[in-house]
């Protein structure tokens, strides 16, 4: 699971409100512009699930909590050859100073850190997202599969090499097609939470509530399909 500060937004408030109403958002009450908050940061987390891509350094599993941490099975831990693991993310370099770590299953419930031993137990191709772990593994119980549970690991993933400034909660390095779709996202979002029976302007024509929501859901998908190559539509 990805993890990350709850109010880190892709896209400003103003962005959320305007999209949403097509109006200035300078007049939005204060309930308003919070509830647009919580929107556009919910977008944000969304947008990171949905691509992977993330404009600020997000953890993947709690490092104080082994449990949150993904576990991988392998094909042949028995083999001479290294065991692969193909990570989701792009990884930032392994470092065990910023808490992250590589453990191998070493019983049915006990783990061995290897962390520290980047280069002989392992290596990670972080281009490619390959991690390969130079260990064997036996089953020395019946019910043991050496294939198993064979690693998990904790780690990070951004940026690399770039400044990163978050400016309360807003992420300023964001690309433009990402802060519009996840403001569209947040938008769409706001518009399904109004209970209002009026309709929302748009382009200066009076359209329904309905037809907005789906220009706002095609924005999203388009720029998700962009950045994961795979179009939900």
């Amino acid at each position: 699971m990805s993890t990350a500060p709850d109010d880190v937004r892709y896209a400003s408030v103003d962005a959320v409100l305007t999209a949403a109403t097509d109006s200035d958002p300078s007049s939005a009450q204060q309930w308003e512009r919070d509830r647009a908050k919580r929107r556009a940061a919910a977008a944000t987390e969304t947008w990171i699930n949905q691509t992977g891509k993330a404009f600020h350094e997000v953890r993947v599993g709690n490092p104080s909590d082994p449990r949150t941490w993904p576990v991988f099975d392998v094909h042949d831990a028995i083999s001479w050859s290294p065991a692969t693991v193909i990570l989701d993310e792009q990884p930032l370099p392994i470092d065990a100073a910023q808490s992250d770590a590589v453990e191998v299953r070493d019983g049915r419930d006990s783990w061995d850190d290897i962390t520290s031993e980047e280069g002989d137990e392992w290596t990670l191709d972080y281009r490619r997202k390959r991690l390969r772990i130079h260990r064997r593994r036996f089953s020395r119980k019946p019910w043991d599969n050496p294939n198993t549970r064979f690693c998990r690991l904790t780690y990070r993933y951004g940026p690399i090499d770039e400044d990163v400034t978050i400016t309360d909660g807003l992420v300023e390095n964001v690309p433009n097609d990402v802060a519009e779709a996840v403001a569209a996202r947040a938008a769409m979002r706001l518009t399904l939470d109004d209970n209002a029976q009026r309709g929302v302007p748009d382009n200066g024509q009076q359209t329904s509530r309905g037809s907005k929501r789906a220009a706002l859901k095609e924005e999203w998908e388009e720029t998700v399909a962009d950045y994961t190559g795979f179009s939900t539509l």
